[in-house]
């Protein structure tokens, strides 16, 4: 009997045995299967739809998602309620792990201490390999990586019908490119001389109709030290909106109905506008729809002002998996990637010395000799907010409801308010 009951319990302690082992192994099994959840915030860059960046993204990332075995969300934003989400988002500790910011957006999120210093995850030869990565430090931190640098806001022309307004001259001053859509005007009937989208959602309106002739103007948005706004230091705000004013009251070069446009890129593809000022990483796919285009990367007023985009990838500062979120900056910004995302959907200049030149050429000698004449955003207090009540002004000017003065003078009087 004593024989029979040992028996019994050494049975029951081998299977209990093998239950526990069997219980490790499943438990081992499962910790080596379960995936790190990550979160990826960009905006679009292709032109036909956002689903093409999704898309983009979803494949060319996927290797690096599979190798670090992450179980990678990415999410498509429109430009239009890009800054709300982030808002939302960082409030409710529901934002990225890796996200992409414009310069209006930064100096707020510093401020909260929204945003991760990446310095310390990138060594001195990745550091080397970036040809911007020195403009990523900013407020006392390397709180950004360059990632979009270049899309120059130029002035596209369509070639055939400057010709068939008898225009031999692309204009170089305001008073010229005045002269020239009213030429076109007279003789081209049917085509808007000039067209502007002043109907869109987003404070990246202003970068096409209202940065740049500022800038000609010889204006500058904010003071060295980014704490206030310096619009009315100089006269250069009151000439750049009388310019746009008298554009569209004094000659009807910009009539009523383009009040209602939101995207002029396919007007001007469809050969239904002469001017647009617009990102210059349009220009491929209107090569693509046959359009015999050409460009100026500047007017003249005081001098010239091209708007250029130094926007970037950040690190949220409360991400869980801040080296994992470094190394996925690195593949993104890759030359590998780079050159996947210049060729395939939207042409910049190369962000490293390993890529190469994949941008328009048109655009080559304008990013080598125009440089001096180039303007990025400023790193600024409430610059976002500031710059939506600088939009709303404008387009309230440009409906006849404000003058020039009225617009800029409420501007300044909102961010004397705000700062």
């Amino acid at each position: 009997m004593k024989k029979i009951m040992t028996m019994i319990l050494l049975v029951a302690l081998v299977s209990s045995s093998f239950v526990f082992a069997n219980g490790n192994s499943e438990s081992a099994s499962t910790k080596e299967a379960k995936k790190t959840e990550m979160l990826l915030w960009l905006p679009p860059f292709a032109s036909s739809s956002d689903a093409l960046d999704e898309q983009f993204w979803s494949e060319t990332l996927a290797p690096w998602a599979e190798e670090n075995n992450v179980d990678l969300s990415i999410e498509i934003t429109p430009w239009g309620g890009y800054e709300e989400k982030y808002l939302t988002g960082f409030a409710s500790g529901e934002g990225p792990d890796v996200g992409y910011m414009y310069m209006q957006m930064f100096y707020d999120y510093i401020q909260m201490g929204a945003l991760e210093d990446l310095d310390k995850y990138f060594n001195e030869e990745e550091k080397s390999d970036y040809y911007y990565y020195d403009q990523g430090n900013m407020m006392g931190g390397q709180y950004s990586l360059p990632f979009i640098v270049g899309n120059a806001r130029v002035l596209f022309a369509n070639q055939d019908i400057l010709d068939q307004a008898g225009v031999t001259k692309l204009p170089e001053t305001w008073d010229e490119f005045i002269e020239v859509c009213l030429q076109i005007k007279e003789n081209v009937p049917g085509v808007m001389p000039f067209a502007q989208s002043w109907a869109d959602p987003s404070i990246g309106l202003l970068d096409d109709n209202f940065f740049p002739y500022f800038w000609q103007a010889g204006g500058q948005i904010y003071n060295d030290e980014g704490t206030q706004l310096a619009l009315t230091e100089t006269d250069a705000a009151y000439e750049a909106a009388q310019f746009l004013y008298d554009l569209r009251f004094k000659y009807d070069i910009v009539d009523e109905a383009q009040l209602g446009l939101t995207n002029v890129s396919n007007d001007f593809k469809q050969g239904n506008v002469a001017f647009v000022s617009i990102g210059a990483n349009k220009a491929q796919s209107w090569t693509d729809a046959g359009v015999n285009w050409t460009f100026i990367p500047s007017l003249k007023q005081e001098t010239k002002g091209i708007w250029v985009a130094s926007d970037a990838l950040i690190m949220n500062s409360a991400s869980e998996n801040k080296e994992l979120a470094a190394s996925l900056m690195k593949f993104i910004t890759s030359s590998d990637t780079m050159t996947k995302f210049h060729t395939e959907i939207s042409a910049f200049t190369p962000i490293t010395k390993s890529e190469g030149y994949n941008d328009n050429p048109a655009f080559k000698d304008m990013y080598e000799n125009e440089t001096e004449y180039f303007h990025t955003l400023p790193v600024a207090k409430a610059s976002a907010t500031i710059f939506d009540n600088l939009c709303k002004n404008l387009q309230l000017m440009m409906m006849g409801e404000l003058t020039p003065e009225e617009a800029i003078d409420r501007t300044v009087e909102y961010s004397t308010n705000v700062l």
